[in-house]
Order: C-alpha cells, then structure tokens, then sequence
C-alpha cells in the first residue's frame, strides 16, 4: 500500500483550493485540514474565516504555521484524507520565522532549514504505516510567472518558494493546474527530456 501524494497549483483566487477540497472529499475516510495561515490583521482574519465556512465541520483542523513536520504523524493516525493549505503560506512562515536576513549566508542556511522541514514532510507521509492508505494533497501558489521582482525579500521569496514546489511537486502522483476555475492534469501533459 502507498500513500498518496496530490499537488494542486494555480494562481490567486483561481480556485485551486476549491478543486483541492473537493478532491479530498471524493475520497474516503476521516479528512483534516491543515492550515498554515495566521491572522495578523482584518484582511487574513477575513480570509481564514472563508476557509473556515466553506470547510464547515467535516474536516479535522489543525492550525500549524511551521513545525508540520512535528504534527503529521499523529495527523496521519486520525485522517486517511489531508489538506495542506498551503505550501505558499507555510513556506513564508519558515522563511519569516527567525527574523530579517543579516547575509547571504543566513538566506542560504534559511533556505537549507525551509527545504529539509518541506523534505522531513514528504518523508513521514511516504514511510507512514498504518491500517488503510493515506492521501496527502498540497495546495501552493505557482508565484514565478511574472516579472522579477525589484524588492530583494520577494526575490528570496520567489526563488525559494519555486524550489519548494518542485521539490513537492516531484514527489506527487498527481499534479493539478487551476486556471480561471479550471483545471488541468499537469502530471499527465509532462513531458520527459530523457530520450
């Protein structure tokens, strides 16, 4: 038996997360949902609060800003179907969570923290053992599409957050584009360079 492994990117407001939740809830068994937002002013609350009403209470919901590595063992042994929304928020959590940059170094040991935290995830949700198959489906913003950015923090940003999707989305047995409502099977349309 293997878990599973679900990727679903997009753009803002492209109804990534409605896509992913309603995936997650064709398939069978307890759900939870883990949340990586915080509400730090009226705009996040308001947010979060739209999660909250459209996840009602079929979902188990945990609230972890950083530290999932900690938590997704035990959520594991209480829900066969979870959430991660998103990898986006999570990733600049990690990439906040010790304060400004002070060198080139500090952003690379920061980035080197973000990919093992991201990597130590991956790694408990494959080797998980348990009665039935487990199903894990991240949600993440496809953010490198525009212009480079001239603030040097979104550079950072932008840089580490391309690396943490396809770290990811290598990982996943399924991957999904949402654009404009729409999505694709982006798993299926890749193409292979290795002959």
């Amino acid at each position: 038996m293997k878990n599973r492994i679900i990727f679903c990117t997009g753009g803002a407001r492209s109804g990534k997360s409605e896509f992913a939740e309603t995936l997650a809830l064709s398939k069978e068994g307890q759900k939870g949902y883990i949340a990586t937002g915080q509400a730090y002013d009226e705009e996040m609350k308001y947010r979060i609060h739209l999660h909250q009403e459209r996840r009602k209470m079929i979902w188990n919901n945990y609230e972890i800003p950083c530290a999932i590595s900690k938590e997704i063992q035990n959520i594991l042994d209480e829900c066969s179907v979870v959430l991660v929304d998103c990898l986006t928020m999570w990733t600049t959590n990690l990439l906040l969570e010790n304060g400004e940059f002070t060198s080139q170094e500090d952003i690379n040991c920061r980035e080197r923290a973000i990919l093992s935290e991201v990597q130590a995830v991956l790694d408990v949700i494959r080797s998980y053992k348990g009665n039935n198959e487990k199903t894990v489906i991240f949600v993440t913003n496809e953010i490198g599409l525009g212009i480079v950015p001239e603030n040097k923090l979104a550079r950072i940003f932008r840089d580490i957050m391309g690396r943490v999707n396809r770290m990811v989305a290598a990982e996943a047995d399924e991957s999904y584009m949402t654009i404009s409502g729409m999505t694709i099977d982006i798993k299926a349309l890749e193409v292979s360079n290795h002959g």
